[in-house]
């Protein structure tokens, strides 16, 4: 399952500082990153081997591939997770130059542990590693615990990204916050329940007052040059609310129509009706090359299957695979000119794409349940 990725390259410390000048502000980075990117667009697997960027093995693409084909058995599965968890969560596994800051390789982050979370509950506790599953899962309160606090006013809760202080607060990543709390509320162990549903809740009302009137989330609670409004992003945060307050059993009771709005805002911003796909921004604050991505398209596809519009969702799955796969290869981005890129990237949207299509699979269409 090792790949290569969207930003395997610039974990490479010389091409990570340069990203870090820019944005410090350095325009002096400007020519060698533009080299960079221009050289990425042409050609990013020759780029690659050139500067013998390593393939990787990303823990939480394995968690979502355990729902398809591809999935490894489950002591395999939880063997390997042991092996990659790092202070109670999971990463990536190169450092992560950012807008945020500098992360170590294996620094666990907030917007992969809950994938991982998932799986090992789906492991049945009667199974032989049922018993193993579960004690990783609950080292997971660990990781959850050492996240520096953003906002706590009693009412309302925000946390880092990763366990560590930073200069802004990321709203997609406090959804993956509140999911894993209300995961913990259900599977964690006993005497947290409580505690866990509660920073759920609070995590909830925080993410509630940051939306727009017209239902959407910028990606960062505070404004600044760097902020969007995506199509990924936004689904991610749709997808782990409507999931935590399943998993709560109750929810703030604006949650529901807050919901509605921000679907109602994929619907009508988001998607295309003229292309059939997703767009990549309501609002972005940079031009790129890409047109459509796989990861959008993916995230809509699993919202189309959590509201059950499943023969829509069979429809887009088909167009999207003939959009994004050339000859048995999945790619997970469109430039502007509709030349594919990215062959076989497979945590950038290809696996999560592959994890919804799966779910898929056995689910009815509206003609066969009538």
């Amino acid at each position: 399952m090792d790949s290569y990725d969207p930003f395997d390259i610039w974990s490479l410390p010389r091409l990570g500082r340069l990203k870090t000048s820019w944005y410090a502000g350095s325009r002096l980075t400007l020519f060698p990153l533009a080299a960079t990117y221009s050289l990425d667009l042409l050609a990013p697997v020759t780029l690659r081997r050139i500067l013998r960027t390593p393939k990787y093995e990303f823990p939480h693409v394995l968690a979502m591939l355990q729902t398809t084909h591809l999935r490894m058995t489950d002591p395999e599965f939880v063997t390997r997770m042991e092996a990659t968890q790092r202070d109670g969560g999971w990463g990536l596994p190169f450092p992560w130059y950012s807008v945020n800051g500098v992360y170590p390789a294996g620094t666990p982050y907030m917007t992969n542990t809950p994938y991982v979370m998932s799986a090992l509950t789906r492991i049945p506790g009667e199974s032989g590693e049922g018993d193993r599953a579960k004690r990783l899962f609950w080292r997971t309160w660990a990781f959850l615990e050492s996240l520096p606090t953003r906002v706590d006013d009693g009412e309302r809760l925000a946390v880092s990204y990763a366990p560590r202080e930073e200069p802004f607060t990321v709203v997609n990543a406090n959804s993956y916050a509140a999911l894993a709390y209300a995961l913990h509320a259900v599977h964690g162990e006993p005497g947290r329940h409580r505690e866990a549903e509660d920073r759920a809740g609070r995590i909830i009302r925080w993410i509630l007052d940051q939306q727009n009137d017209d239902g959407s989330w910028f990606y960062l609670a505070e404004r600044g040059p760097w902020d969007m409004i995506d199509g990924f992003h936004t689904c991610f945060v749709i997808k782990n609310l409507r999931r935590a307050t399943r998993l709560l059993g109750a929810a703030p009771p604006r949650a529901q129509s807050a919901l509605d709005r921000a679907w109602d805002f994929v619907r009508t911003r988001l998607f295309d009706e003229r292309a059939g796909l997703c767009r990549r921004y309501a609002l972005r604050h940079r031009r790129d090359p890409f047109k459509y991505d796989l990861y959008d398209q993916a995230e809509f596809l699993g919202l189309l299957i959590d509201h059950e519009e499943f023969d829509e969702a069979r429809v887009f799955a088909e167009r999207v695979e003939r959009r994004f796969k050339r000859g048995g290869a999945w790619y997970c981005r469109v430039d502007a000119t509709g030349r594919l890129w990215g062959r076989g990237f497979l945590r950038w949207g290809i696996a999560p794409f592959l994890h919804h299509r799966a779910r898929l699979d056995p689910l009815p269409s509206i003609r066969e349940t009538n």
